[in-house]
């Protein structure tokens, strides 16, 4: 029988508001442990997708099973089971802080207490070196973009969700994210990555393309564009 933790199971997903779509006719399933991504160009929702698969929106129709557990009956849970990286206007970093006091703040959310020395155990899985007095403000993109994943990380969780994974970096910068993002893959948690160029999902486990309506594309056809 698979393995239902960090597993993600979506049949005909969909979030219609007044304005008409944002996303829909969504079926898509992602086993534990795998580096997943959805692309879409802006305004394709995208990031809504990503904050429903995390039980952090409701989606309007369709069904949601997230770690073993049905996101319409039990979202609470399944928040507890989501580790978000940084989504601007949702979780944002604080700039004022320095990288240590940030986490040192994330952690007091999960109960712990650990000292500044050990701010490393919290970067380590991502392959993330950063002064602990380094500004948030800061940082460079990509570095910015693991720290929100590491704290989004830090209790454990089965699946990580991160969004903008290519908004702000390089081709190179954004190679050496995802690869830090296939870290956290070995260690068994599922990670769910959105990006705006298809042909990032070309090196994922699983992929979902999204058209500017928010449909889902046809695997061959991606393929095809990001070709092209």
């Amino acid at each position: 029988m698979e393995d239902m933790k960090g597993s993600i199971s979506a049949r005909g997903l969909g979030l219609r508001t007044r304005a008409g779509w944002v996303y829909r006719d969504i079926d898509w399933d992602v086993p534990g442990g795998s580096l997943a991504v959805v692309t879409g160009p802006a305004g394709s929702g995208k990031t809504a997708l990503l904050l429903t698969l995390a039980a952090r929106m409701q989606a309007s129709q369709g069904t949601l099973t997230v770690a073993g557990l049905d996101v319409g009956r039990h979202a609470g849970a399944v928040r507890h089971s989501v580790g978000l990286g940084e989504f601007r206007g949702v979780n944002d970093l604080d700039d004022t802080l320095g990288v240590g006091d940030q986490v040192m703040a994330e952690l007091a959310l999960h109960g712990k207490h650990w000292r500044g020395a050990h701010v490393g155990r919290v970067l380590e899985p991502l392959g993330l070196e950063l002064e602990p007095h380094r500004k948030v403000r800061d940082l460079s993109a990509p570095d910015r973009l693991l720290l929100g994943v590491a704290l989004g990380a830090i209790s454990r969780p089965p699946v990580v969700i991160v969004d903008e994974l290519d908004e702000d970096t390089t081709p190179d910068e954004t190679q050496v994210v995802f690869e830090a993002l296939r870290r956290l893959t070995h260690r068994g948690t599922t990670v769910i990555a959105g990006a705006l160029d298809p042909a990032l999902a070309a090196a994922a486990d699983h992929r979902l393309a999204l058209d500017a309506d928010g449909a889902p594309i046809v695997r061959e056809e991606v393929l095809t564009n990001a070709l092209v």
